[in-house]
Formats: C-alpha cells, structure tokens, sequence
C-alpha cells in the first residue's frame, strides 16, 4: 500500500502527474491511496485511475501574505499530522509519497508511523538561500529518497546528495497516445468563436501570481497590435486565496485593450480537455516569472505537435531545445515573448519544425510508461530495504 500525501485537489502540472502516475502503476503489486485536503476537480480522475481517495482537512503552505492565515496554519500542523499518523497506521501503508516539498505533513507522519519516506520535489522555492538549505536538509533527513524533477531542483540539495544516491531525479512523463499532433481542437475552437484561419495563442496554467498570466497578456496586447487577427486563451482557473491576483489579471487584459480578442476559460476546461485545448493552439505560451521546476504543461504542448514560446528559468531549459522545439525568453520580459510568438506566427513553417521537433523530443524523454517504470523500481528497491 503506497499512501500519496497530495496538498491540493485542484489540477496543475504536479496533480495532474501524480494522476498519471497512479493510472500506470501495476495494479497486481501497488494499492494506491492519495490523501487530498478536501474534494475537488482532482479527485474524479484519481479515483477514476484506480486510487482510493480520502479527504482529510489539512491547510496548505502558501505563500500568502496573511497572518492569520499562517497563524492558523502552524496551529493545526501538529494535530493534522497526528490524524495522518493514524490514517497510516489504520491503512497498514507501506511507504508515503509527498508529492510537493511544500507538504510537509506527510514526512512527519511517516515518521510518527515507522513507514519510508519518499519526497518528490516539485518546486525551486522562492526563498532566501539559508531558507532553501535548511529545507533541503530536512527533506533529506525525513527521507529514504528525494525525487528531483530536473537537474535545477536537484542543484538545490548539492553535489554530496547526489553522490550518497540521495537523489533520484525522475521527469514526469506523459500519455504520448492523449497527446498527440493528430488531435483536433476544433470543439475548443468551436465553443470559443475561433475559427480555424484565426491564430490562437494559448496559456494553460493555474491563476498563481509566479506562473505570470499578466506576462502573457501584456505580450498578448503587443502581438494583437501587430496581428489584428490573432486571438488569445487564459486557460487557467483561480487558486483559493488568489481571487484578487484573478481579477487583477482580467482587468489588466481590459485596460490593455484585448478585449473579446481574449478568452478567459477559468476552470471550464478539466483534465480530459486539455489534449483539445493544446490542439487548438498555433502556438503555446509559458511565462513562469520564477525559475520553473519542470513545465509539464511544456511537455503536453510539445506532444501535440505545437511549438512553444517559454521562460528560460530553472528546468525549463531542459524541456525544451531552444531554437529547436521552440523559444526562449528572460522570464518577465513580455516584449521578448511577444517577438517571439510573433516570429512563429509570421513563419509557420518554422514552427510546424518546432512542433514535429517536439513531438520527438517527448517520445524520447517524457514517455509515461518510462517514467511510471522509473517510480516502481524506486519503490521496490526502498519496500526491499524496509522489510530486510
């Protein structure tokens, strides 16, 4: 029994992995639980993969600047890990899996329930350098293993780790069959009032202020100056406690004249959409304003056939080969994006390359069942030790 500590039930590049990794273990050897803090647009699809779904209330970590709020979460840590300890025990798990080094309740009741440890690292945390030392020697400490997405992530645990096969780094990976370059995104183009000669640039992230909707924008607002026919897609919904960043980002969009030349989807389109939502695009956008771990969401676009437009920060770089599968900008620098989404749409036969160069780039290196394999033979070898 593997018990998933997952810290949000909404749909980003993290959940949206862990779903795909629940969905390809082998159901003959793994039970599946994933721990959520309430019901949301996650849950359907995990329990649709085959896992067990519990809702257990637990606060997140954010970054919000509220003192309440962080009062109230350090006064609930303690007891939401002592349930945890005692869903752990009650289930007889085997080894726990956080699935973000921002929760932080998992490490500690498996330590409270004599279970292993695994610590995927999902972030490059946004901290002061002491901060960030001090949370990768405690991931480390609370840990049999810690699971880097990329090299970026696992620079933040030092060489040392690395040489005590401390570290596993493990790309997500993705269902090459659900994303593809002959899907159609004519229903999204359909449902949005885009026609099929009008060039679509898309977004798809969650409302949080570091994944920089307000940098698509802005470039979106240079691009539509200089392209009269091109239209643009939010496909992000709101965070809780990020409502004001949402409408911040809305009236921006307004102020700046998009107009209905801009498309807010919210939370509309669900984790079955998005292969369409990715083929309805001419090109992909991605404007993280902090170092990106990884880019799932890169991976997708790429998969489909569909060159991107992304910042260089963090993992990014080893997602995509700039110049090759697509291009590369200063994260925060719009007036970069925008040339560059202008360059693919004034040369489309460059990014068709871009696209089909993609398309190879995640056949070799992002499979799900390659990654889905990596994650097992890490489980079994840390289940063997346990039990010697």
């Amino acid at each position: 029994m593997i018990a998933y500590i997952q810290p949000t039930s909404e749909v980003g590049g993290s959940d949206i992995a862990l779903y795909r990794l629940v969905a390809r273990l082998d159901a003959t050897r793994y039970r599946p639980i994933v721990v959520v803090p309430r019901d949301g647009p996650l849950v359907p699809g995990l329990i649709g993969a085959g896992a067990r779904v519990i809702v257990l209330p637990m606060m997140q970590l954010r970054s919000v600047r509220s003192v309440r709020y962080q009062a109230r979460y350090v006064a609930q840590f303690w007891p939401s890990v002592v349930r945890l300890a005692r869903l752990l025990r009650r289930e007889r798990v085997d080894l726990v899996h956080s699935n973000s080094l921002f929760g932080w309740y998992g490490p500690w009741a498996a330590l409270l329930a004599h279970v292993p440890h695994v610590w995927h690292v999902r972030e490059i945390p946004d901290l002061p350098p002491p901060a960030v030392s001090l949370l990768a020697r405690m991931a480390l400490l609370l840990s049999a293993r810690v699971i880097p997405m990329t090299g970026a992530v696992a620079r933040l645990f030092g060489p040392r780790a690395a040489a005590r096969g401390s570290l596993a780094v493990i790309p997500d990976g993705i269902d090459l069959t659900t994303f593809n370059p002959g899907l159609s995104g004519d229903r999204i183009r359909r449902e949005l009032g885009v026609d099929a000669q009008t060039p679509l640039v898309g977004f798809v992230a969650r409302l949080d202020p570091w994944k920089g909707a307000e940098v698509f924008v802005r470039a979106a607002a240079e691009v539509a100056r200089q392209r009269p026919d091109a239209q643009f897609l939010v496909c992000a919904g709101e965070l809780p406690g990020y409502e004001s960043y949402a409408r911040r980002v809305r009236g921006l969009a307004g102020d700046l004249g998009l107009g209905d030349r801009i498309h807010f989807t919210g939370w509309t389109y669900r984790l079955d959409d998005i292969p369409e939502v990715m083929a309805a695009l001419d090109v992909f956008v991605h404007t993280s304003v902090r170092p990106e771990p990884f880019g799932l969401v890169l991976v997708e676009a790429m998969a489909t056939g569909r060159p991107v437009v992304a910042a260089s920060g963090g993992g990014v770089p080893e997602v995509v080969e700039a110049g090759v599968t697509g291009l590369l900008a200063e994260p925060g620098d719009w007036r970069a994006v925008a040339d560059a989404v202008l360059r693919l749409l004034s040369n489309p036969q460059q990014a068709q390359a871009m696209g089909m160069a993609g398309r190879e780039r995640a056949e070799r290196l992002f499979e799900v069942g390659a990654y889905a394999t990596k994650m097992q033979l890490l489980y079994d070898d840390l289940l063997c030790a346990s039990h010697v």
